[in-house]
């Protein structure tokens, strides 16, 4: 048998695929074991930047790098805060980043920067303190975008009065309706308000709400009576007799009463009926001219200094002319400014203390007016000096003595 061995060639092919395929084995386990190195070097990191959350997966352990890795760029107003964060094991990177708001406080707007992230955070960051009665434009919880506006309107103390009690509210904005309506006070049909409905609030503003009612009542009240007047030619002019007494008479009346918190404001008649008629007074009144003053006109007085219109006194007359003896002066004027002069046509004038100037009073049948003054004597009541135009001498021929007097008139 023949013994058959590799020829030498095909050995040294064989030994180099060995060799090579070795190298690959070193090659492949070494990049291997570097890659499990790496992976097992890697943790995990969680990158807050305000309200945005990125995770990342990372073998660096310089925050910086970290950053870097996830692309976000910081810049100097950046507040960075690593308490969270331990390199090499994880946790998180905070970044708050500087936003500029608007805060708009009754009617005036300021611009901020501030680093808080919701409404709420960002007014308190700015020491602004909101009350629960003010308004907001915004929820607290809202989300800060870098120029928005928060709008706070501050609440408005106001008192309102109302069925006998008195309230402060707190309102931010509204009408005297909107008030009503946060005080759950509903209005009935007649009742009102002071300021009205639509009125706008304003602060230390006081508002009263009106009770109105109504109810009808019932009275009976006198009724007057008329005066007839019946013109009698006997009677003097000036001179009055009462024929029939006038007697009021009666009527039930029916009033709508409206009543404002309950107190009396107001009524309105809305029926009457006469329960009993009125009895006119019948007067006779005297036509009959009198001698002496021919013009009385009435003044409309019926009293004056404790004597009164159609009074009837019982006096005494003399009598006096124009002459100086008689007069006191022989300019002939009286005291009153009325001029007098023996000779002219008689005026019909007396004197006396007693009564005013301008009286018009019936002597006897004839009427004098009262225009002059005279010595103590004449300040009795009742006592006159009648003008005498016929001179001293006509003084002496008709004397003196009683008379009756009646007033006619008071004063001119």
């Amino acid at each position: 048998m023949e013994n058959q061995s590799t020829p030498k060639g095909l050995k040294g092919v064989a030994r180099t695929i060995l060799a090579v395929v070795m190298a690959l084995v070193l090659i492949t386990a070494f990049f291997a074991t570097t890659t499990f190195a790496d992976l097992s070097n890697q943790y995990n990191v969680e990158i807050k930047v305000d309200n945005d959350t990125i995770a990342v997966t990372t073998n660096e352990t310089e925050a910086i790098e970290i950053l870097s890795q996830a692309n976000i760029v910081l810049v100097q107003s950046d507040k960075l805060d690593l308490s969270q964060f331990v390199a090499g094991e994880g946790g998180t990177i905070n970044i708050d980043r500087l936003k500029s708001v608007n805060i708009e406080f009754d009617s005036s707007i300021n611009t901020y920067s501030v680093y808080a992230d919701t409404v709420g955070e960002a007014l308190q960051e700015l020491g602004i303190t909101v009350n629960d009665y003010d308004k907001l434009s915004h929820q607290k919880d809202d989300v800060i975008q870098s120029g928005m506006v928060i709008t706070i309107k501050s609440a408005k103390s106001v008192v309102l009065k109302a069925d006998g009690k008195s309230a402060k509210y707190a309102i931010c904005e509204g009408t005297v309706k909107d008030l009503l309506n946060l005080a759950q006070i509903t209005l009935g049909e007649d009742d009102y308000t002071k300021p009205s409905l639509d009125t706008e609030l304003k602060a230390d503003m006081k508002v009263r709400v009106y009770r109105v009612s109504y109810k009808t009542v019932e009275k009976t009240v006198k009724t007057a009576y008329k005066t007839i007047e019946k013109k009698d030619s006997s009677m003097l002019q000036g001179e009055t007799e009462t024929v029939v007494e006038g007697v009021k008479g009666e009527d039930k009346i029916s009033y709508k009463v409206k009543y404002v918190d309950g107190k009396a404001f107001e009524q309105t008649e809305i029926s009457r009926m006469t329960v009993k008629a009125p009895v006119n007074a019948v007067m006779n009144v005297g036509t009959k001219k009198a001698k002496g003053t021919s013009s009385i006109k009435p003044n409309g007085i019926k009293s004056k200094n404790g004597y009164s219109l159609g009074q009837k006194i019982t006096g005494r007359y003399t009598h006096y002319c124009a002459c100086a003896a008689c007069n006191g002066n022989s300019r002939g004027i009286t005291a009153s400014g009325k001029k007098i002069t023996n000779g002219m046509k008689n005026p019909y004038y007396i004197a006396c203390n007693w009564l005013p100037l301008g009286t018009v009073i019936n002597v006897d049948g004839v009427n004098y007016t009262v225009v002059d003054r005279g010595g103590s004597g004449l300040s009795s009541v009742g006592r006159i000096d009648i003008f005498t135009p016929e001179g001293h001498a006509a003084c002496y021929k008709y004397g003196t003595g009683p008379c009756s007097i009646e007033i006619v008139r008071l004063g001119w």
